[in-house]
């Protein structure tokens, strides 16, 4: 008798863990483990905010040999393949009307603050720049495609574009235009990998800013899960343990990028338009880095 009781509490507990336990699987477009990534990372920091008020849970990682696209991670999901698949993105009123997203900036607004890889040349002209009109009076170097070149010119920029990475480094170097901007929290990355180019430099004076946040995205219909996301990653801001995990990813790229030295200007991003600014709270502020 005493050995069936036994047996029934411990069949017990488990049917009561399979109950309580959230399922959520993550899902990138990312080479290397996604274990060690920024974005996996804050979503187990979210679940594990979370435990006490939502119960246990388990974080799979999305199966497959071969690196998936973004565009095939958003078909996914638009699907419902996988049980709570989450996968970040930037965000768009297009992706929205398809998509849940979760209004959190997963990298904290970091890569809407963009600066510019430039030639000699246009190291001095920047230089003499204080006002946005003469900000928005510069031309920009963008990749083929790319949001970015779209935001730029409905904010009055001029944009020429090239057909690879490489080359718009090489446009850059050639002052083919005055700058070709990248994420804050990617320049250091960007030098490191292309400094070899001959006749190019970084500018240290400026930055142009427009609203770029990246969301976690998941199917409409998991709508419980990504509750607890949202209530997990709030509560991680206002302890400061996703400050203090974004600081171990990103400390040394923003001290390079060194933004509290630099004039900025602040512009729309009229494809996100549609979508409500509370996001905004979260976004850094580079005067205080």
């Amino acid at each position: 008798m005493k050995m069936k009781y036994i047996t029934f509490l411990f069949l017990l507990t488990v049917a009561y863990s399979t109950v309580a336990k959230t399922v959520i699987t993550f899902a990138t477009g990312a080479p290397g483990d996604p274990t060690d990534l920024y974005e996996y990372k804050v979503l187990k920091l979210a679940l594990d905010k979370t435990i006490d008020t939502h119960g246990n849970y388990r974080l799979d990682i999305r199966p497959g040999s071969v690196l998936p696209t973004f565009t095939r991670l958003r078909m996914e999901a638009e699907n419902n393949e996988y049980k709570n698949l989450v996968y970040k993105d930037s965000v768009s009123n297009e992706i929205m009307e398809s998509l849940k997203g979760i209004e959190f900036p997963v990298e904290l607004g970091a890569i809407g603050y963009r600066l510019g890889l430039i030639s000699k040349e246009s190291k001095a002209k920047i230089r003499q720049i204080n006002t946005k009109q003469q900000a928005t009076n510069l031309t920009m170097i963008q990749g083929r495609g790319w949001l970015d070149g779209d935001i730029l010119k409905s904010q009055g920029f001029n944009v020429v574009f090239g057909r690879n990475i490489e080359g718009l480094f090489y446009m850059a170097a050639n002052n083919r235009a005055d700058m070709f901007p990248v994420g804050s929290s990617e320049l250091k990355s960007a030098w490191d990998q292309f400094k070899y180019v001959e006749g190019l430099d970084y500018d240290r004076e400026i930055c142009i800013y427009y609203p770029l946040p990246k969301f976690f995205f998941t199917h409409p219909s998991n709508l419980p899960a990504a509750n607890r996301i949202q209530s997990g990653l709030v509560a991680a801001y206002e302890s400061g343990e996703l400050f203090d995990l974004w600081k171990s990813f990103y400390a040394e790229k923003m001290a390079f990028a060194n933004l509290k030295d630099r004039k900025i200007f602040k512009y729309k991003n009229p494809m996100i338009s549609q979508i409500d600014d509370s996001y905004e709270q979260y976004i850094l502020d580079p005067k205080l880095l």
